[in-house]
């Protein structure tokens, strides 16, 4: 008994023997020693793994010289829940650091962790809040790594983040500093809404198939009518289903339909085909993906636009004005081939051209038109073009071989001559850009009406062109249709500047929403989403110290 009792003495004198030598060191002191190491290794760690904030973290320590940052209990709660809230911006808790950070609060009460805890878990805190901040402000994906014909610079991060990170846990304003830092236009606050709503419709077991078959239209009798039913009134396209014949295809089913097929981009014609179908098969687990991409390339772009703007949804085919958070201008467009996509960037619209001449771009020229020439040079008056060389000057195409010549060499300018022939139509606005991109009319009208619109070389036809320039000169007593007519008229090509430059985003969102709440998607005519909603999913990377 006496030998047991000498045993347990010994093991208690050892083990508060370490635990004083693990606490002989202050935090300050751990913190310095981390800090100074990390300097000569390039690399600052905490719990085991690499942060992410290598610059930031160790100059907001030094500032503070080498003190906790997160000793106040409400700036720690507040950090939880706003890292636990992240799921509800379509993005993963875990990626913050957030079982770390529970793992070390789990062990003991605050006062009671170890200095190597405290500094742990202090470093963990400011990482999650540095990187979290980071990714709302401009997203998780890089998106240049996704595709290289992104034009759209990215949202700035602050500068002197250790400032503001020293002001905001003082004023412990945590959770403020967080929703500041977040888009605040409505479209990325209502597609939330939109996320919440249908993991909400997930929880309670989605919708189920619609079953495939013959074509459904008003007054035909289907019992697939009955699954059409169920599945509009869980989406709340169909708000009542008080009828005596589940089975009817009635008119408010009907008007439910249309509803559906808008808020999908399909024909609204109420009639269930295969497209429909196929859009109603979309499982809610997927809808839910298509909500979260979209919110994140919302955070890559939509943070602060001006009160002003025009916006191009390529996967939508329309372009839109907004004013005041409104929208003022609507048209339907065709945009550019899956082949020969119109890209993405940002631009300002500052004149517009009635009457223009297209010269075409060096790629349409050889590939698209030289084959033409050299089966029939009259091939250029035909389609009202004329044929000059670098400096500008016309020549006479039949004095021309254009068998000699070749994609590789073709030391001419191709100019299409202005008029209702013109491939640009009778109207073209201007965005200077490296792409050559424009919006513009065209003579191809009967285009608009497909469902799927994109069949251009990359710039926007507009089918509402004169709705468009009135609303940008916004001088109806100036510039309304007599004023237009009187410049076609003429024949002359006529360039106009706007009263003032406009912001224009070219944007490919396959989900979005209007200022009623209105969820819509689109088609991924481009392919994108895939991966996209990868890079989302990936977890973010940390290195584990070996």
């Amino acid at each position: 008994m006496r030998l047991k009792l000498i045993f347990i003495t010994l093991i208690t004198i050892c083990f508060f023997d370490q635990s004083i030598e693990a606490q002989k060191n202050s935090v300050e002191e751990i913190i310095g020693q981390r800090i100074e190491n990390d300097r000569s290794n390039n690399s600052v760690f905490a719990d085991g793994i690499i942060l992410f904030s290598q610059i930031e973290l160790p100059k907001f320590y030094t500032n503070r010289d080498f003190k906790l940052a997160w000793t106040d209990k409400k700036n720690r709660n507040d950090l939880l829940q706003s890292i636990q809230s992240s799921f509800d911006e379509g993005l993963n808790p875990k990626d913050y650091h957030i079982e770390k950070i529970t793992n070390l609060l789990g062990k003991s009460s605050y006062k009671k962790l170890s200095n190597d805890d405290l500094v742990n878990l202090d470093f963990l805190m400011t990482d999650a809040l540095i990187l979290y901040a980071s990714h709302l402000i401009s997203g998780k994906v890089e998106q240049s790594k996704l595709r290289s014909k992104w034009d759209v610079e990215l949202n700035p991060r602050p500068k002197n983040i250790d400032s503001l990170l020293t002001v905001t846990l003082h004023n412990k304003r945590v959770k403020t500093a967080l929703e500041n830092v977040k888009p605040q236009h409505y479209f990325y606050k209502l597609m939330k809404f939109n996320l919440k709503s249908y993991r909400e419709i997930e929880a309670k077991g989605g919708w189920s198939k619609v079953t495939e078959g013959e074509t459904l239209k008003k007054d035909m009798l289907d019992e697939r009518i009955l699954e059409v039913r169920k599945y509009l009134l869980i989406t709340g396209d169909l708000k009542v289903n008080e009828v005596k014949n589940d089975s009817l295809y009635d008119e408010t089913l009907e008007i439910a339909v249309k509803k559906f097929q808008t808020r999908h981009n399909l024909t609204s014609d109420g009639v269930i085909g295969k497209g429909t179908i196929e859009q109603m098969n979309v499982s809610i687990e997927d809808r839910i993906d298509t909500i979260r991409l979209n919110l994140e390339r919302l955070r890559w772009v939509f943070h602060h636009p001006d009160n002003d703007f025009l916006l191009v949804n390529i996967a939508g085919f329309y372009v839109k004005r907004f004013k005041n958070k409104k929208e003022i201008f609507s048209s339907r467009v065709i945009v550019g081939k899956y082949h020969k996509v119109t890209p993405i960037f940002k631009g300002k619209m500052k004149y517009i051209v009635m009457n223009p001449t297209w010269t075409l771009p060096y790629s349409i020229a050889t590939h698209e038109t030289l084959p033409k020439l050299k089966k029939d040079p009259s091939y250029l008056s035909d389609k009202h073009m004329e044929i000059m060389d670098r400096s500008g000057n016309v020549l006479n195409y039949n004095k021309i071989n254009f068998k000699k010549y070749s994609a590789d060499h073709f030391p001419f300018i191709v100019r299409q001559k202005a008029g209702p022939w013109n491939a640009l139509g009778q109207v073209k606005f201007i965005f200077p850009n490296k792409y050559a991109v424009y919006l513009h009319d065209t003579p191809s009208r009967s285009l608009f009406n497909r469902q799927d619109r994109a069949f251009s070389h990359g710039c926007i036809r507009t089918e509402s062109k004169w709705e468009l320039l009135m609303s940008l000169m916004d001088n109806p007593k100036v510039w309304n249709m007599d004023k237009i007519n009187e410049i076609l008229d003429s024949g002359e090509t006529t360039r106009i500047n706007l009263p003032e430059p406009i912001n224009i985003y070219l944007m490919y969102w396959t989900a979005r929403v209007d200022q009623k709440n209105t969820l819509y998607f689109m088609k991924d005519i481009y392919k994108r989403d895939a991966a996209v909603l990868k890079a989302l999913d990936n977890p973010f990377y940390f290195k584990k110290i070996n």
